[in-house]
């Protein structure tokens, strides 16, 4: 028997009971599981394998897929408070960028970080720097892109997405990110168009 936490990041109906789950483990990172009978009612593992949520879960390996048998909720997203988007953004990365089997024990806490604050828009912003990070997406930013200083860089090139500093925006027509960067509609729509770019890349 072999065990994990694990965030599931898909769910698909297999026949009448069943579902095929894709999830991030923590030390396996993604693979695919098969729940049978998940979906019926008296199954005591159907609530704790939500989109989103997070359970201790145990499973058999033999041939084929791995086999859900026993699952503990460990945290639970609330879909009536957050905003669609920031779902969509988050399930996006993790649906199209991890490969399978490779683990991300630092992004898988940053996940676990976010949900628990509900998916605000900053903590899916942060999220994604660390996962972009983490991956080889995105090596540098904490310098200017232009003269390479750490100082006053609170201006974005949203073609590159690529802090600017106060010396550099004007010359390069960088945008101010304001107080709070993270909750930043340009900051937002810039990272939204990098991760699109990236995935049409690979």
């Amino acid at each position: 028997m072999s065990r994990d936490v694990v965030t599931v990041i898909k769910s698909v109906n297999y026949s009448e009971a069943d579902k095929v789950l894709t999830v991030f483990g923590r030390e396996r990172g993604k693979f695919t599981l098969f729940a049978k009978g998940i979906r019926k009612i008296n199954s005591k593992n159907r609530g704790n394998v939500q989109t989103l949520s997070t359970s201790k879960i145990s499973f058999y390996e033999g041939k084929g897929m791995p086999l859900l048998t026993e699952s503990e909720l460990v945290q639970i997203l609330d879909f009536d408070n957050i905003h669609v988007e920031n779902i969509r953004r988050v399930l996006f990365l993790l649906n199209h960028f991890l490969q399978e089997y490779d683990a991300y024990p630092k992004l898988f806490d940053a996940l676990q970080s976010a949900i628990k604050k509900g998916l605000d828009l900053e903590s899916v912003n942060r999220l994604r720097l660390i996962f972009l990070r983490e991956m080889g997406f995105l090596v540098d930013f904490n310098h200017c892109k232009y003269c390479n200083s750490s100082e006053n860089i609170g201006y974005l090139d949203g073609k590159d997405f690529a802090l600017v500093c106060e010396n550099c925006y004007s010359i390069y027509k960088a945008k101010y990110l304001g107080e709070s960067p993270y909750n930043s509609k340009i900051f937002t729509d810039a990272l939204d168009r990098y991760i699109k770019k990236i995935v049409e890349e690979i």
